[in-house]
């Protein structure tokens, strides 16, 4: 088996891969920075047990990660529960199946990377993909493979929570969709608001960019909030809940676990 780890700034997201390359399963808890270190031994050890997963039976894994300070302790603490030393997603990685123009390659987030070459392997290119967490990303593919920049927009939730911090009459509420696009009451208004502006930022979005590419241009959306916004955007949008563990097992088939 195949132990792909997504280490993001509001979950660790694990997925399991077998010997076909098939996700078989996957699970999460939250990112919590100070406490992570205690508790994730325990997590990892519990969720195995609840899938039916032996440590002995894992033979590879690979770690995406974009918050490097907790790192180190959860590649030790993996290597001491399956003997597996995890291969950490770099650079060198992505740029065997893609290539990047950008201006800064070493500072693009992993999971961005990821995402583009999970597009690019499985969809195509050109390519607009988008990742929605705690921050909505756009990653741009040209039609040659390269990857050659995007956007980081704050996220649906996070903004929701800065909003309602913010405005003392707003209060924090459960992102839904409303019966109504006009909302009729604060709490409609705030979920129409979020929902209906993002799937309507998405669109915008993609109506700029689209004419700066060539070829048949693949869309695809991943992330926790994708399934909530994406089905109100208008354009023609894959949804691939999985489609970072896919650009993580392509780029790292080939990695030594060292």
């Amino acid at each position: 088996m195949h132990l792909l780890v997504d280490i993001g700034n509001s979950t660790i997201v694990f997925a399991v891969a077998d010997k076909e390359g098939t996700i078989t399963e996957t699970w999460r808890f939250k990112t919590m920075k100070g406490e992570t270190n205690s508790f994730f031994p325990y997590e990892l050890k519990s969720s195995l047990k609840k899938f039916g997963i032996a440590p002995s039976e894992i033979e590879r894994i690979s770690i995406s990660s974009v918050v490097p300070e907790i790192n180190g302790h959860i590649v030790q603490s993996i290597k001491d529960i399956t003997g597996v030393n995890p291969h950490i997603f770099n650079l060198n990685d992505a740029l065997r199946v893609i290539d990047i123009d950008v201006e800064s390659p070493a500072g693009l987030g992993k999971d961005r990377l990821a995402d583009a070459i999970g597009a690019v392997s499985f969809y195509g290119a050109p390519a607009i993909i988008i990742d929605m967490g705690t921050a909505t990303t756009i990653g741009v593919v040209n039609k040659d493979r390269c990857f050659i920049g995007g956007m980081i927009i704050p996220g649906a939730k996070t903004s929701l929570k800065a909003l309602s911090n913010k405005a003392s009459q707003l209060p924090m509420i459960n992102l839904e969709k409303p019966a109504d696009i006009i909302g009729r009451n604060t709490l409609e208004c705030m979920q129409s608001g979020t929902l209906y502006g993002n799937a309507a930022m998405i669109d915008g979005i993609i109506d700029r960019i689209s004419p700066t590419l060539e070829g048949e241009i693949k869309i695809i959306a991943t992330g926790g909030l994708a399934r909530q916004i994406i089905p109100l955007c208008r354009h023609q949008i894959v949804i691939d809940d999985n489609l970072l563990f896919k650009g993580l097992q392509v780029a790292t088939q080939d990695a030594s676990n060292q």
